[in-house]
């Protein structure tokens, strides 16, 4: 994430977690873990990944959970990974309220999170 951290040995953690039998690495870099660490309460991580004309992924954070369909990575970091697919090509907040979430369905095969200037970010592989 960061060349600077890894250079300066500042290089995070990483874990695994086993979801309906795949693995899914998580890697936190230093700062993540910092920040992570004074959290009174875990981070919820927001996977999505949209199918409209075109794939779409993009990571949200949430302070508090926005679902019940959530994967505990630790006492500090969870998952909730959204599935959005849209009768149209038009990705409405209408079409992401009654996309229907899934854990089976879609499961990367990485997540990277960071905190940059007290911001959360994070990305993903399949």
């Amino acid at each position: 994430m960061d060349w600077l951290s890894q250079l300066t040995g500042n290089k995070g953690s990483s874990t695994t977690v086993n979801v309906s039998g795949k693995e899914i690495e998580v890697f936190c870099s230093f700062r993540a873990d910092r920040a992570l660490a004074e959290r009174a309460l875990p981070l919820v991580v927001e996977i999505e990944l949209a199918f409209a004309c075109f794939a779409r992924k993009q990571v949200h954070f949430h302070e508090t959970p926005t679902s019940e369909n959530l994967i505990e990575v630790n006492g500090k970091l969870a998952f909730q990974i959204t599935t959005i697919i849209p009768d149209t090509c038009e990705v409405t907040t209408q079409a992401k309220n009654t996309a229907r979430a899934t854990v089976r369905n879609f499961l990367p095969k990485w997540v990277r999170i960071d905190c940059v200037k007290g911001k959360w970010v994070g990305e993903y592989g399949l």
